[in-house]
């Protein structure tokens, strides 16, 4: 019998853990600069929670059960639905809020390059303001991140829902919803099909061939912001103020790195205005790294229609990806000292100045098995270490140890009560 792993799961193995872990401590120090609080919603919601807004479509998508007393539940598929479900119960809260959260969850999904069906994401977001302000705080928030991790070639394309849905129902000539929301995820699928693809499936719900054509000509432009900005003007767009002010107040905050562009309409439906997705310039091929948006409509959902909501999600698997791309996962780490013996008598004495030095804050190996001194060399120039402390009966007895550097190669005994003090000088 062969014990496989389900399709789409994967085991985290040290190297990737601790890649992981990287991420996570760089986002959790820039969330913290800007001010926001860390939490982390449930992972089981109800399945209602989870269909409130998605419908029951979902279901097909995400991993759902019913538990011992028949409640129909799902595993979160990102941290947006629960943080607002959280905040939109929360009458007390003081408003605007900022909530961050960094975890694991599960979609149903087709497993491809970057994406599993357990995967983490990092999340940020502001509830109950609908300055454009939280917005350009948002985006602001997603550029630094991505520049403490050391990915300096990243770029945020901009897009406005309200702009592109100004534009479709302008040329299709309609108010009918459904359609509008078509056309939208259409222009979505606009990276991942050809465009014959699009024309063809959505002829089939009732978006004809040179109407779709216009619509994907219309979301091909991008560009520097005043460029764009211009050429909407040019062709008749009245809802263009949300983008000219968060161009603005992202040009105040510095950032050089933003582009607009009419194609952003993220695909999941509570997007209601800005919406934006983080691109590696120099690897296209991986996908966004990170995307969000004002959904205002979302907590509408809940029953709070007074609470505005704008956030980001990034997707960790990707953003290691990029890294591994440009040789950034390894991160630095304390140099390694190995304890060694020279004979099982002193076994205790190692394992004594191991603990202590262990309490100084070196980090510290020793031999667990009982390895000849031989061996244990052998095990520490493996493990990279920088020095070995050897105990051995003529020293010890001088209340000395013998310090070798695996560097060059030289040995310096220094007494027992000075080994902290000088590892703390030389590693």
């Amino acid at each position: 019998m062969k014990f496989q792993l389900p399709r789409g799961m994967r085991d985290l193995e040290p190297e990737d853990f601790e890649l992981l872990e990287r991420i996570r401590s760089n986002f959790l120090e820039v969330t913290k600069i800007f001010g926001f609080k860390l939490m982390e919603p449930s992972p089981i919601e109800l399945l209602s929670t989870l269909e409130a807004k998605s419908g029951p479509t979902i279901s097909d998508e995400i991993y759902y059960f019913k538990d011992k007393a028949g409640r129909e539940l799902g595993l979160r598929f990102d941290l947006t639905v629960g943080l607002t479900r959280f905040v939109a119960s929360r009458r007390d809260l003081q408003l605007p809020i900022k909530l961050c959260s960094f975890s694991s969850m599960w979609r149903y999904d087709e497993p491809q390059y970057g994406r599993y069906r357990w995967f983490y994401q990092w999340d940020a977001e502001i509830f109950g303001s609908k300055s454009i302000e939280a917005d350009a705080e948002i985006i602001e928030l997603t550029n630094m991140i991505f520049d403490k991790l050391g990915l300096k070639n990243c770029i945020i394309e901009i897009g406005n829902r309200k702009v592109v849905e100004e534009y479709v129902r302008r040329e299709m000539k309609t108010n009918d919803e459904r359609l509008i929301l078509d056309a939208l995820r259409a222009l979505d699928k606009v990276k991942k099909k050809t465009i014959q693809q699009i024309i063809d499936e959505y002829a089939n719900k009732g978006i004809n061939e040179s109407i779709m054509n216009k619509i994907i000509e219309f979301a091909n432009l991008r560009g520097k912001p005043d460029d764009i900005i211009n050429s909407l003007r040019e062709q008749g767009i009245q809802n263009l103020d949300d983008l000219i002010r968060l161009t603005e107040s992202l040009d105040t905050r510095g950032m050089k790195n933003v582009l607009l562009s009419m194609g952003i309409v993220r695909g999941l439906d509570y997007y209601d205005g800005i919406v934006f997705e983080v691109f590696d310039e120099k690897n296209i091929d991986i996908g966004a790294l990170a995307g969000g948006g004002r959904f205002d409509s979302l907590p509408a959902v809940f029953d709070r229609p007074d609470l505005a909501a704008t956030g980001v999600a990034g997707g960790v698997e990707r953003i290691a990806i990029a890294l591994s791309k440009i040789g950034k996962v390894k991160s630095e780490e304390l140099s390694l000292i190995y304890v060694a013996y020279a004979n099982k008598d002193f076994i205790k004495p190692a394992i004594r100045l191991a603990s202590e030095l262990r309490k100084n804050g070196i980090r510290v190996e020793y031999d667990l098995s009982g390895k000849n001194l031989k061996k244990q060399m052998e095990v520490a120039s493996s493990l990279n270490a920088k020095y070995v402390l050897i105990l051995a009966p003529r020293e010890y007895s001088q209340k000395k140890i013998v310090a070798k550097d695996m560097i060059n190669g030289t040995e310096t005994q220094i007494g027992i009560d000075e080994i902290a003090s000088f590892l703390k000088a030389n590693v």
